[in-house]
């Protein structure tokens, strides 16, 4: 008695009465977490401050859309911040930021970028109305070289006022001189770098050495302009021009950028001038931090047998999916608008929600039943309206699908639990739907609506390898679903996106289930069976984190 009492205490705690009355005010919070911080020079970013960032002059920007649950943007992380750390010395024509798709906030902005895949670079020119393409080019793959490589060549497109100047200079290009005599100008001195055709030299030595903002670079694509500066002809392809008009070659140890460059910046340091500082070392993450004294409740609750399927996560992952995922397709027809009805209509007769969501999801699959085409943004506006008055959405945080660190489980591990849970009620008097329904359902999802591209290309793979429309029988469909997570869960155990304190080990357990495996631990599928049934029962999923059963409704 005491036991339930806790545990009845601990639900009450989670969700306080202000927290049912409406749905949460979905703007950033101090301490939200973020795959990215300023120290990484990644200026995390949402609808309300990426527009008027995009629109500085002067500096052309990077933005990386991603989903915070989606295993590839985590892998990708630590790879872009190596370069975006490196590109810190191009800050004075370069702005890198990232924008968080799996924010209910930002769904209208990714959905207007038109982004269906994660991770995905745009880049986006300084004056935004003078391009042809305002949301920006597509910076294909991972490549952090092909990246770098493709900035490069995009960057130097564009004009930034004054400094810097990638354009070639003129034969008759004296105005070098209006930067060194004007006294407002930080600019003492002014490199030449000969750029033969077919070359970036003197585009890539300019950005080397963009951290002096005491000197201009300027490319020549002809060895006579040297002489117009007093130097004599000869094979030097660098040369420095100081304020008095004095210039003078630089013989660097070989014909790249980076040699260029260092000697350049030899020469400055020589006459005590100094780069910009780099980026300061970011300080590792403090996990602790995020264990708050409730978030170590919760875990401790999750993390003691016997394995509970929370009604928390199943409200979790239908709430995100109507508010964020479902909505992001800027026009929905043919076969993508077939999945969402399909989607829409499993939830209206299968879902675990209350009676007010019963009704959402049934108004919800009537008002899309006739329609040929939905715009995103309409879909989202109907669902907004169908919900209006209505309460019932009442978790505000994951509880089995919690995780020990930052960004780890959450959405993926609550759809994963949503529908093991509905190939389980689908097996049920009176079968809405024909067996196999709920897996074709979640092939859909995955295939047009799930944000994380890796994750989706591995499940449509798997479907034809497994052959997902074979399943003829409810059971079956329970347990193709569960042999499909036990690969999903080989295949990333270890990973960077494993959680530690809950490893992507097989499922069940042994301590879960001791019968589910014989003596020479070979599956034995009708106790798993018989397992997956019992654990994923709507009559045994777990309110905690919720208000009691009987209030709930």
């Amino acid at each position: 008695m005491i036991r339930l009492l806790k545990a009845l205490l601990y639900g009450l705690l989670l969700v306080s009465p202000s927290e049912l009355l409406a749905r949460p005010n979905d703007r950033k919070s101090a301490n939200e977490a973020s795959l990215y911080s300023d120290t990484d020079n990644v200026i995390m970013l949402d609808i309300e401050s990426l527009r008027p960032a995009l629109s500085l002059r002067n500096s052309s920007k990077l933005v990386q859309f991603l989903n915070s649950f989606c295993g590839d943007c985590h892998r990708f992380a630590p790879i872009f911040k190596t370069l975006a750390r490196d590109l810190y010395k191009w800050r004075r024509v370069l702005r890198i930021y990232a924008v968080d798709c799996a924010q209910e906030r930002n769904a209208q902005l990714c959905r207007e970028f038109n982004i269906r895949q994660t991770p995905s670079l745009r880049f986006i020119g300084p004056d935004m109305s003078k391009n042809d393409d305002v949301l920006g080019a597509v910076i294909p793959g991972q490549d952090p070289k092909f990246i770098r490589t493709t900035l490069a060549e995009l960057v130097s497109q564009h004009d930034y006022g004054l400094q810097p100047n990638f354009r070639p200079l003129e034969p008759n290009g004296t105005g070098i001189f209006l930067d060194l005599q004007d006294e407002q100008s930080a600019v003492q001195f002014v490199a030449l770098v000969l750029q033969p055709p077919n070359s970036k030299i003197g585009r890539d030595t300019l950005l080397e050495l963009l951290p002096f903002q005491m000197l201009s670079v300027r490319i020549i694509e002809n060895s006579q302009i040297f002489a117009q500066f007093g130097l004599n002809p000869s094979e030097q392809k660098l040369a420095i021009i100081d304020r008095n008009g004095t210039a003078q070659y630089l013989a660097p140890a070989s014909d790249s950028s980076e040699a260029y460059a260092s000697t350049v910046g030899d020469f400055l340091s020589n006459l005590h001038f100094r780069p910009d500082p780099p980026l300061p070392i970011a300080a590792a993450p403090n996990f602790t931090e995020f264990l708050d004294q409730q978030h170590q409740a919760i875990l401790a609750k999750v993390l003691a047998p016997p394995l509970k399927v929370y009604r928390a996560d199943l409200e979790q992952a239908i709430d995100k999916l109507l508010h964020i995922e479902l909505r992001k397709w800027l026009l929905l027809e043919g076969n993508s608008l077939n999945a969402l009805k399909n989607i829409i209509k499993i939830f209206r007769y299968l879902n675990p929600l209350n009676k007010d969501g019963k009704l959402l999801l049934t108004d919800l699959d009537k008002s899309l039943s006739s329609k040929q085409s939905v715009k995103g943004a309409d879909f989202g506006d109907l669902v907004d309206s169908l919900e209006k008055d209505r309460r019932v959405f009442k978790a505000r945080r994951y509880i089995g699908c919690i995780g020990s660190r930052p960004l780890l489980r959450s959405f993926t591990c609550s759809m994963w639990t949503l529908f093991h849970h509905l190939t389980v009620e689908a097996a049920k008097p009176p079968n809405y739907f024909q067996a196999g329904s709920v897996l074709k359902t979640f092939h859909g999802f995955a295939k047009y609506f799930f944000g994380c591209t890796d994750c989706s290309e591995h499940f449509q793979q798997m479907a034809i390898r497994r052959n997902l429309t074979s399943v003829s029988t409810y059971d079956e469909e329970i347990l193709w679903l569960w042999a499909a997570h036990n690969e999903v869960n080989q295949r990333i155990a270890g990973d960077s996106t494993e959680d530690p304190k809950f490893p992507k080990t097989q499922f069940p357990s042994a301590q879960n289930c001791p019968s589910c495996r014989s003596n020479d631990s070979e599956w034995r599928t009708d106790e798993v069976l018989k397992y997956l049934k019992q654990l994923y029962d709507i009559k045994n999923v777990s309110f905690y984190g919720l208000p009691t059963p009987q209030g709930y409704d």
